[in-house]
C-alpha cells in the first residue's frame, strides 16, 4: 500500500495562524521571501532596503496587523503588502536623501557612452528604473519582471487597468529616452 503525504496547508490557512504559530510563519516566510525581496529590490534598488521590506512584511504578518482578503490569490495580497511596505521605505529614504537623487541617477544614465557591454546595459537599465517615479516603476516590475497581466497588476496596485496602461506607457517612453545610445 502506498502512503501519500498529507496536503501541505495552503497560504491562507497558514496566514490565519501565523500570528500564533511560529511554524506557520516560517512556512510562509520560506515560500514567499524571495518574491517579496525581488519586488522590494526592484522598487528600492538597494539590498539593505529590500531586506528591511522583507523583514517588515513578515513582522506585520506575525503581529497580525494585516487584513487578509481570502477571495483573492494569496500572492496578489502579499504583493500588495510588499508594495505598500516598499512605498513606506521609499518615503523614508526620500525624506532622508531628498528628491535630487532621482535626477542624479538620470544624469548618470545619460552620459553619452558608445558601445556599451551587456553588463553596462543592465546597469543602465537598473539606474533608469530607479529614476522612474515609484508608480511607474511598480507597474514595470509587476508587468515585465513578475509577469502579471494588466488586470492582476491593477488589482495588486489597487487601481484601474487604464491607470496601469498609462503608467506603463509613460515609463516605457522615459526608459526609451533615457536608454538611447
Amino acid at each position: 500500500m502506498i502512503e501519500t503525504a498529507p496536503n501541505p496547508p495552503n497560504d491562507w490557512d497558514l496566514l490565519q495562524v501565523a500570528s500564533r504559530d511560529d511554524c506557520a510563519l516560517s512556512q510562509l516566510f520560506e515560500r514567499h521571501r524571495h518574491f517579496v525581496y525581488r519586488l522590494a529590490w526592484g522598487l528600492l534598488q538597494e539590498d539593505h532596503a529590500a531586506d528591511d521590506v522583507v523583514q517588515d512584511v513578515f513582522v506585520k504578518i506575525r503581529a497580525g496587523k494585516l487584513r487578509a482578503k481570502p477571495r483573492a490569490k494569496f500572492t496578489t495580497w502579499l504583493y500588495q503588502v510588499a508594495i505598500n511596505t516598499a512605498r513606506e521605505q521609499s518615503r523614508k529614504r526620500r525624506r532622508f536623501w531628498g528628491a535630487a537623487q532621482a535626477e542624479d541617477v538620470l544624469a548618470e544614465t545619460a552620459d553619452g557612452r558608445t558601445g556599451p557591454s551587456e553588463l553596462e546595459l543592465r546597469d543602465d537599465l537598473r539606474r533608469s528604473l530607479a529614476a522612474l517615479p515609484i508608480r511607474q516603476r511598480e507597474v514595470v516590475l509587476l508587468r515585465f519582471y513578475e509577469g502579471f497581466d494588466t488586470a492582476e497588476t491593477a488589482e495588486i496596485l489597487g487601481c484601474r487597468k487604464g491607470t496601469v496602461k498609462a503608467h506603463l506607457h509613460r515609463a516605457t517612453l522615459k526608459l526609451r529616452e533615457t536608454l538611447k545610445t
